[in-house]
């Protein structure tokens, strides 16, 4: 009896463990199929992250998704004074308002009663986030399959999504493997840079700032894409 309790602690995470390099293997981007996607606060907060899924998302190359806590933690890191933004909290709001409106599909509702199923799987100040992206896939007769895009994998581990069609992925592997896939990614970019005008942005800049928010992956595929490399 003592071995058979000892073995099965063992066996469920070799189990978890496996589950998650299998989906660390599939491919995260279909071609032809437009991904569904759960953003995380952290993808949000950078203004050219946010503003590459936000484009994308309206040129239908994927469908982007999010819930009120998201963007509430968007706003707080945001407007927050001791912060590394400290943006005006009217501009923020305003910024907000424009995103929830030009997508009111991507909010997602009715998602706090699978909160606690996420309790002791990931961090607590992310469990919110998770029970989002489960929400989103589950909207969908049989679960449908939903990206969650996070910067930090480690709070929002794969292996709390057994069972589940959600995949956890970093921006940056995300983004290639999209770039990959559907060709009118580097038009949309493209597109996207020539309204920074506050300070210009050339495809350079933008590889680089790619680069040192760590979506190298990114910064690589759309670079072959445009015929450069990132510095």
């Amino acid at each position: 009896m003592t071995g058979t309790k000892k073995s099965a602690p063992a066996k469920t995470a070799k189990a978890r463990t496996a589950a998650t390099s299998a989906a660390a293997a599939t491919p995260l981007v279909v071609p032809g199929v437009r991904p569904v996607v759960f953003l995380d606060a952290n993808i949000l907060i950078p203004e050219y992250l946010r503003s590459i899924f936000l484009e994308l998302s309206e040129a239908g190359l994927l469908q982007t998704n999010w819930s009120e806590g998201v963007l509430d933690e968007t706003r707080r890191n945001l407007i927050d004074p001791d912060g590394r933004f400290g943006l005006d909290a009217v501009r923020v709001d305003r910024m907000l308002k424009l995103m929830r409106s030009h997508f009111p599909q991507a909010l997602v509702l009715g998602f706090e009663s699978l909160v606690p199923q996420f309790v002791g799987r990931t961090d607590p100040k992310d469990e919110h986030v998770a029970a989002g992206a489960l929400k989103r896939s589950k909207a969908v007769y049989g679960g449908e399959p939903v990206v969650l895009v996070t910067s930090n994998v480690t709070d929002l581990p794969q292996s709390a999504f057994a069972g589940t069609k959600i995949r956890v992925a970093r921006p940056g592997r995300f983004l290639a493997e999209l770039v990959n896939a559907e060709p009118g990614v580097p038009v949309v970019i493209d597109r996207m840079l020539k309204r920074f005008r506050k300070p210009k942005t050339t495809r350079e800049d933008l590889l680089n700032i790619m680069v040192n928010a760590d979506c190298i992956e990114f910064a690589e595929a759309l670079a072959t894409a445009w015929g450069l490399r990132p510095e």
